[in-house]
C-alpha cells in the first residue's frame, strides 16, 4: 500500500491578508532622518493649517444670504395671532368677528378672548411698551439695511416662542374697567379678508305686550387701541412685524381706522430646520365720518388683509456638511504635500551649495561608511553602525531561513512509500 505526502502550505488570514494589501507602507523611526529644516517647515504647516481651518469655519458660520422667489401653493390655514387693548369697556364692543372672501360663518375661524383691563399703563409695563415701539419703529425704517442682519440671527439662535403668558382673571367685573383686551389666535384662510372691531351700540331687549322686541342703543365709544401684536404663522424673533407696538390715538368717537395688509410668505432655511412664517407691510388710514362731505361708514377698526402670491425663501449661501468636511480634508493635504516638496527642495539647494562653497565637507561625507557625516557625534555614529549591523544580519536570517524552505518543499514533493 503506498500513500502520497502532499504539502497543502499554510493559507493566510484576514489579518496577513490584510497587511499585504497596505498601500501606506510604514516606516520605522528608527530609519528616519531628522533636520532643522523639516522641523520648522512642520512648525509652520501646523500653524498655517490651525489658522486656515479656523478661517474656514468662520466664513462657514458667517455666509451670505441667497433670497429666492417662487409661487406660494400652500393653502393651508394659518394662524392669525393678535393682542389689541381698545380704550373702552369690553361691553361697549358690539362686535368682534373675521370675514373673508369665503363668506363663511364668523366663528367658523375661531374667537377672541376679552378681558377686562385698564388703559393706563403701570410704570414698568409703559417702559416695556415703548421700548418695543421704538426698536419696532427703527427696523420699519431701516429694514432695508439689516434685514440681512436679522435674518442671520433667526438663522444662528434657536427659536424660542414669546407669547405673552396668560394673566389671571381680575377680581373686577369688566364694567367696572375703562379697556378691553382682546387676545388669541384665529385660523385664517389664505384668501383676502377683514377683521372688524366694531362699537358704539348695544343690542336691547325690551317686551311689547306678549312680543319681544330686539332694538340697540347708542353708548360712548373710544377707538383709541394698543396693538401688542399682530403676527402671522409660526413665530420667529427678529421677523419684523410693523404693528406690534403701534398705538393710535381717537379724538372722535365717529372714526374708523383701517390698516391694509399686504401680507408674504417667508421660509428660513436653517442648518436642519425649516421656519414658515409670514411678514406683511401695512398702509395706515385714519377717517372721520361727515356726512356733509359724504364720508360714511360704521365706526371702528378694520384690518384688511390679503396675500402676496410669491413666496420668500432665505436660505444661507454655503455648502453642505459632507462638502465643507472636504474642503478642510482639502486644506490640510495641500499643506502637507507642498511642505514636503518644499522641504526636499531645501535640503537639494543646501546640499549643491555646500557642494560649491565646501567640497571638502563633502568629501569627508563620502569618505565615511554608509556616506555619515564626519560631524556627527561618537554616539550618533555608533548607532548608525550598529543599526546597519543589524540590517545585515536580518537579511542573513532571513536567506537562511528561505534556503531551508526551499529545501523542504523539494522533499515534500518526492512520493514516500510506507
Amino acid at each position: 500500500m503506498t500513500a502520497t505526502l502532499r504539502y497543502r502550505g499554510e493559507k493566510n488570514n484576514l489579518i496577513e491578508l490584510a497587511k499585504n494589501l497596505d498601500a501606506f507602507k510604514k516606516v520605522p523611526e528608527k530609519y528616519t532622518e531628522s533636520t532643522e529644516i523639516g522641523g520648522t517647515l512642520s512648525l509652520i504647516s501646523r500653524l498655517l493649517i490651525i489658522y486656515l481651518i479656523y478661517r474656514e469655519v468662520k466664513y462657514y458660520q458667517d455666509a451670505g444670504l441667497v433670497y429666492q422667489f417662487e409661487p406660494d401653493i400652500d393653502k393651508e390655514k394659518v394662524q392669525m395671532h393678535v393682542d389689541i387693548t381698545v380704550a373702552m369697556p369690553c361691553n361697549s364692543l358690539s362686535g368682534v368677528d373675521l370675514m373673508d372672501e369665503t363668506q363663511q360663518d364668523v366663528f367658523a375661524y375661531g374667537a377672541l378672548r376679552r378681558q377686562g383691563v385698564w388703559w393706563h399703563l403701570t410704570p414698568h409695563e409703559r417702559t416695556e411698551f415703548e421700548r418695543v415701539q421704538h426698536e419696532n419703529h427703527f427696523l420699519r425704517e431701516e429694514y432695508h439695511s439689516v434685514a440681512d442682519l436679522l435674518f442671520k440671527y433667526i438663522i444662528q439662535s434657536p427659536e424660542v416662542d414669546e407669547t405673552a403668558a396668560e394673566e389671571d382673571e381680575k377680581p373686577l367685573s369688566e364694567e367696572q374697567y375703562d379697556a378691553c383686551r382682546l387676545h388669541g389666535t384665529l385660523g385664517i384662510n389664505k384668501v383676502a379678508g377683514v377683521l372688524h372691531l366694531v362699537g358704539g351700540t348695544q343690542p336691547v331687549v325690551d317686551l311689547l305686550g306678549e312680543h319681544l322686541m330686539i332694538g340697540f342703543r347708542h353708548v360712548a365709544a373710544n377707538f383709541t387701541h394698543r396693538i401688542n401684536r399682530l403676527s402671522f404663522g409660526q413665530y420667529a424673533r427678529r421677523i419684523v412685524q410693523p404693528l406690534e407696538g403701534d398705538e393710535t390715538f381717537v379724538s372722535e368717537e365717529g372714526t374708523i381706522v383701517q390698516y391694509f395688509l399686504n401680507i408674504v410668505p417667508t421660509e428660513i432655511h436653517k442648518t436642519f430646520t425649516t421656519i414658515s412664517t409670514y411678514q406683511y407691510s401695512v398702509t395706515e388710514n385714519v377717517r372721520v365720518l361727515d356726512s356733509d362731505r359724504n364720508s360714511y361708514g360704521s365706526p371702528g377698526i378694520y384690518f384688511k388683509y390679503d396675500w402676496s402670491a410669491l413666496k420668500i425663501i432665505v436660505r444661507t449661501d454655503r455648502d453642505n456638511m459632507l462638502q465643507f468636511i472636504i474642503r478642510l480634508s482639502s486644506i490640510i493635504s495641500g499643506i502637507v504635500v507642498l511642505s514636503g516638496i518644499l522641504n526636499a527642495f531645501l535640503l537639494t539647494l543646501r546640499r549643491n551649495i555646500i557642494k560649491i562653497l565646501a567640497p571638502q565637507l563633502l568629501e569627508k561625507t563620502s569618505s565615511l561608511p554608509n556616506g555619515e557625516s564626519s560631524l556627527m557625534k561618537p554616539a550618533q555614529r555608533s548607532g548608525q553602525l550598529g543599526l546597519t549591523n543589524e540590517l545585515l544580519s536580518a537579511a542573513n536570517n532571513m536567506s537562511v531561513i528561505d534556503q531551508q524552505q526551499r529545501a523542504l518543499i523539494t522533499t515534500l514533493h518526492n512520493p514516500l512509500v510506507l
